[in-house]
């Protein structure tokens, strides 16, 4: 899908969805060796609806060069620390009412 950012330039629908897609610079998140690794300034087609992001050849290319590449921390362009949370005990099971039960 290619990627048009001129001012005035018509998106194609979504291949998804088929909602209206709009230009916009998106942020993706790969995972190497247990570590998030955000990759900013992304030009994309993005869903208005399903929020899908979409890259055209060039931008898909580039996306697998740095990948390749093996994200150095010294090529970073800037560090983030990142709060991680857990879902372990946290997650309350819902009791289905019993058969006979009527609420009203």
């Amino acid at each position: 899908m290619s990627v048009d950012h001129t001012p005035g330039a018509v998106a194609p629908p979504c291949p998804r969805c088929g909602a209206a897609m709009m230009a916009a610079t998106v942020r993706t998140t790969f995972w190497r060796d247990h570590s998030p690794i955000i990759v900013e300034d992304i030009p994309a087609h993005l869903c208005a609806a399903c929020l899908e992001q979409f890259y055209d050849e060039d931008v898909g290319d580039a996306l697998f060069t740095l990948a390749e590449q093996g994200f150095s921390s010294e090529r970073a362009d800037t560090h983030v620390l990142v709060p991680v949370f857990s879902l372990k005990g946290r997650i309350r099971r819902r009791v289905p009412p019993l058969p006979d039960c009527h609420l009203e």
